[in-house]
């Protein structure tokens, strides 16, 4: 009677999806982080990582008109624009003329 020989088991094949199990979490921990900086601990939130999700670049730029545009975009063209640097919880639009002293 002929028998027939079994593969070895690969061991690779278990670490392989484990790796990607792993690979898979990371990404998405990753991924939290970068969409809900807000929601860091503490001690990530000073690090310099922390603070950099933390904070975001806005333009501000006077059009022909007279009129202001504040936007998280440089302006088009050859326009002169500030740039300044806030953290995402910081109002940088200004009070409306009624409400302005």
């Amino acid at each position: 009677m002929i028998s027939r020989m079994r593969r070895a088991p690969n061991p690779w094949k278990g670490r392989l999806i484990w790796l990607v199990v792993l690979l898979t979490a990371l990404g998405g921990g990753a991924m939290y982080v970068y969409l809900y900086p807000e929601e860091l601990p503490e001690w990530a939130a000073k690090s310099r990582l922390g603070r950099d999700l933390q904070t975001t670049t806005v333009y501000k730029w006077q059009d022909a008109s007279g009129e202001w545009h504040i936007s998280d975009q440089r302006p088009a063209g050859n326009i002169d624009y500030q740039e300044g640097r806030y953290t995402r919880d910081t109002n940088v639009l200004p009070l409306p003329p009624e409400l302005q002293r």
